[in-house]
């Protein structure tokens, strides 16, 4: 990192236009997701594509505050969103926004997308299994719908950032808040994704309600599915023990 900070003014000496494609690569990457990459390329405005999203945040997070002064809570929250994004990363996807306690995350395969999730359950499963201290007593909650979005670029010429609109993403942010701590509510349409591109994880969720209220959605319901939160157990968890030894959340 520090190469780069030296390279830095040399860089802007030699040209007075926008760094080249590597140095824009090596500034922006660690920040912005790669759709961002995705829709510089393409040059369309908007972008019109098919994603499955995944939000996930701590339940419960508020209490954390009450029991712990910040400084502890936001390195709590930074140990989550690193594992959380190490895992989005590992399954293909990529972080479209952290936002308090949470993180919007997307993938171009529901498959890939449950697969994650899955995997973020089960690394706090066995972290309940292992931790004894209150502040490692961290339960996440995900939501999973798939559905067209359009991608385009929102603030003023001094901000700006990347949305993601469309009603998946809006049904996934408000079906958020109708789960159990540990659990992952799954629409409809993911789950009919999942049984066409993967039967197996299909099974993974049961029916929850034929025709779920979404609560501040001006009427709209949706077929929702859970994978409850399974029970802490041990080393024989999908991740394994050695990963969660060499994580910076332990």
């Amino acid at each position: 990192m520090d190469d780069v900070k030296e390279q830095a003014p040399r860089e802007r000496g030699r040209t007075k236009g926008p760094p080249s494609k590597t140095g824009r690569e090596i500034w922006l990457a660690p920040f912005l997701p790669s759709l961002v990459d995705v829709y510089l390329r393409s040059g369309a405005s908007p972008l019109y594509c098919r994603l499955t999203t995944l939000f996930v945040d701590i339940a419960g997070s508020t209490s954390l505050l009450v029991r712990h002064p910040p400084e502890t809570v936001l390195a709590i929250i930074q140990r989550f969103m690193r594992l959380v994004t190490e895992i989005a990363l590992a399954h293909h996807g990529d972080v479209k926004d952290f936002e308090g306690d949470g993180a919007l995350l997307y993938f171009g395969s529901a498959a890939h997308a449950t697969q994650a999730a899955l995997a973020i359950q089960a690394a706090f499963s066995y972290r309940r299994y292992e931790a004894c201290e209150a502040t490692d007593q961290v339960t996440p909650r995900m939501s999973l719908t798939v559905g067209d979005v359009v991608v385009g670029i929102v603030g003023s010429t001094m901000r700006q950032a990347i949305a993601l609109v469309g009603r998946s993403v809006s049904v996934g942010a408000r079906l958020l808040k109708q789960i159990p701590p540990g659990a992952i509510i799954a629409s409809g349409e993911l789950v009919e994704a999942l049984r066409a591109e993967a039967p197996v994880l299909a099974e993974e969720f049961r029916l929850l309600d034929s025709a779920c209220q979404v609560s501040g959605a001006d009427g709209i319901s949706v077929t929702t599915y859970v994978a409850p939160c399974p029970k802490p157990c041990g080393p024989d968890m999908s991740l394994t023990a050695s990963a969660h030894r060499s994580h910076p959340w332990n």
